[in-house]
């Protein structure tokens, strides 16, 4: 199984002049604990909840490029799945950007593989 297979939707993402309350929100609102940080699709970064919490520590309305995480793990459409969750738990990461010609096109989260693995049972 590839990424691609594994995207989770909607994609949400914030831009980094967005306010920090403003990404938990969407977080709160999609159930999310990652979101990717771009501007007219390019990455720039993450923002957690981990992130706005501090973030809200140091700066009473920060911005979302204030706190975002940086540089991202990322992969593309064609990474595989078992490389791309190994990488996760390395890393200890929850949420992965999935890029295409550098542009966000969707996430990949610990919980998308379960999910992606049980629709290709079901189909096979």
């Amino acid at each position: 199984m590839r990424a691609a297979e594994a995207l989770t939707r909607p994609l949400v993402t914030v831009g980094p002049r967005d306010f920090a309350r403003h990404a938990a929100g969407l977080m709160d609102d999609f159930g999310l604990t990652t979101l990717p940080v771009a501007d007219e699709g390019v990455l720039l970064g993450v923002v957690t909840r981990a992130d706005v919490v501090r973030g809200r520590e140091g700066v009473p309305a920060p911005y979302v490029q204030q706190v975002m995480s940086q540089p991202v793990l990322v992969a593309t459409r064609d990474t595989p799945l078992d490389a791309l969750f190994d990488a996760m738990a390395r890393h200890e990461v929850l949420c992965v950007p999935v890029l295409d010609d550098g542009r966000v096109v969707g996430v990949v989260t610990r919980s998308s593989a379960p999910q992606a693995l049980s629709r290709a049972v079901l189909h096979s």
